[in-house]
């Protein structure tokens, strides 16, 4: 099977956010294999205090009804994106709730009403009795109970295969997980985290996405899911979401195959019989810090980290990774970038875009970012970069900059070098100098945008298999993998159960 990553929550101006639904479509096809643009359709118990929620009752209202408006059009434009083997769109719609959580719907079909309800229990019956398949998927399911954290004694399996781990309100996986929610929405509480339910008994695999509102749907640092599926296709991507087969990231593409015994991430393994080995291989995309082996069982639960081999600043032969990372500056100026990039006496096995949102104006319909594969181991890379929220008063992004960046996958040996262009600049760097340290090079006067050229991690600082016996305990339990890299980036394998 291959790996397929996209984005399944973001939103844009067809309810409340901003970015037409052309250009969000432009942006998610630019950078990725498959999105969802989700609406803002219904909030059954709205608080309706105007002396505090008048804010939030106009926005929800006005969102409401903006996507009941464009709803048919929505589908027809998502509809029409779909592109087998190059690009997929699936629809979905958002219901919010204060006693259950907030869920989107998702549809595999493109001519379906938008259908709520008061309740969570009335709202499946509701779509059952609609007669067409669906998911159910809660998010941000960590804030506290009774105010949008997910209520896991109403969690029903059966039309839920998935919980979102990340968004850019931050993590829910558990109390000793990075990324602590700093929204308005209020704290991350351990009763609401996903670990929480996992050893409560509750089955369900990872997703995580981005939902930001700025019609940039898999915008790096806000969330990304990879699926497991033969093939890219609406069909075969609704059936990995479908059977769990999911990787949840914060934005870099980490790649985790979980396997015990026959037994794929997101399966239930059948114990009895001898004891199956278990297998395990990372691909990161920069070093790996910690990777860990979580298990739960009987009611608990424990985090046991894996050995990793020592990093050396020493050259050798072989395959690396190397992001190149272009942004920065002072104020709201957006930075533009159009990159020229030579390997030279090496060879470039690939490059991965790691976009973001860059303001635009709603008249804008194409993509800024483009990534181009040009032959005789050459890149051309387009982008506009915003200034990190850190250098602004404020900001709204709560765990990613502004930058753009690209990662490349390349091998080199002791001649390699890499030639950077952009505007009147060349610069020529010796491969071996990139593995001790990074280079970075302002583009102008103090407070300018810059560009960087990050320190190159050879194969064995972001690769790690691992092979054990496994000794099942008496009562049923799970097992998944968490990943953190150096650059501050997570991933979180679906769990395998055995009973």
């Amino acid at each position: 099977m291959k790996l397929f990553w996209g984005d399944l929550h973001n939103h844009c101006a067809i309810s409340y956010g901003s970015s037409t639904l052309p250009r969000a479509l432009a942006n998610a096809r630019a950078h990725l294999d498959f999105c969802t643009i989700t609406g803002h359709a219904f909030w059954p118990d709205m608080p309706m205090d105007l002396k505090t929620q008048d804010g939030i009752i106009a926005m929800h209202l006005g969102g409401f009804e903006k996507l009941r408006h464009y709803w048919k059009e929505a589908l027809l434009q998502m509809e029409a994106a779909n592109e087998p083997g190059r690009f997929i769109v699936l629809p979905s719609y958002e219901w919010h709730s204060m006693a259950y959580g907030d869920y989107n719907c998702y549809l595999p079909q493109f001519d379906v009403p938008l259908v709520g309800a008061p309740t969570l229990p009335e709202l499946i019956t509701a779509l059952e009795a609609e007669g067409r398949p669906f998911m159910l998927l809660p998010h941000h399911c960590g804030y506290p109970q009774g105010y949008r954290g997910t209520r896991w004694e109403a969690f029903d399996e059966r039309v839920s295969p998935l919980a979102e781990i990340y968004s850019n309100h931050g993590c829910c996986e558990a109390d000793d997980a990075p990324y602590e929610y700093h929204h308005s929405m209020g704290p991350r509480t351990g009763v609401s985290t996903l670990r929480e339910a996992l050893v409560q008994g509750k089955r369900f695999g990872f997703y995580a996405s981005t939902d930001s509102h700025d019609g940039y749907p898999g915008h790096y640092g806000h969330g990304i899911t990879a699926v497991q599926a033969e093939k890219l296709t609406l069909g075969e991507i609704w059936k990995a979401l479908r059977e769990r087969r999911t990787i949840a990231g914060t934005g870099a593409r980490i790649g985790i195959a979980h396997r015990l015994g026959n037994t794929e991430l997101g399966g239930i393994h059948p114990v009895g019989g001898t004891p199956p080995p278990w297998h395990l291989a990372v691909e990161g995309t920069a070093p790996l810090l910690r990777v860990d082996s979580i298990e739960g069982s009987d009611g608990e639960w424990s985090v046991r980290p894996l050995p990793l081999p020592p990093r050396r600043s020493t050259f050798r032969t072989g395959r690396y990774k190397v992001r190149i990372e272009a942004g920065w500056g002072r104020g709201a100026q957006l930075s533009r970038w159009e990159v020229d990039l030579r390997l030279l006496s090496g060879t470039l096995l690939g490059a991965t875009p790691c976009f973001r949102h860059a303001a635009h104006p709603l008249a804008e319909e194409e993509a800024t970012e483009c990534l181009e594969t040009i032959a005789d181991n050459r890149l051309r890379w387009r982008c506009h970069a915003a200034p990190n929220p850190a250098g602004q008063m404020g900001g709204t992004h709560f765990h990613s900059g502004g930058t753009q960046s690209i990662l490349l996958d390349l091998d080199a040996n002791a001649a390699t070098r890499l030639r950077l262009q952009y505007g009147s600049t060349t610069l020529e760097l010796p491969f071996p100098d990139l593995c001790r340290r990074s280079f970075a090079q302002p583009a102008g006067s103090f407070g300018s945008s810059a560009l960087k050229v990050h320190r190159a991690s050879p194969e064995a600082e972001w690769t790690l298999t691992h092979e054990e016996a496994f000794t099942p305990t008496n009562a049923p339990g799970f097992r998944y993998i968490r990943v953190l890299q150096a650059d501050g980036h997570v991933a979180w394998s679906s769990p395998i159960w055995w009973e």
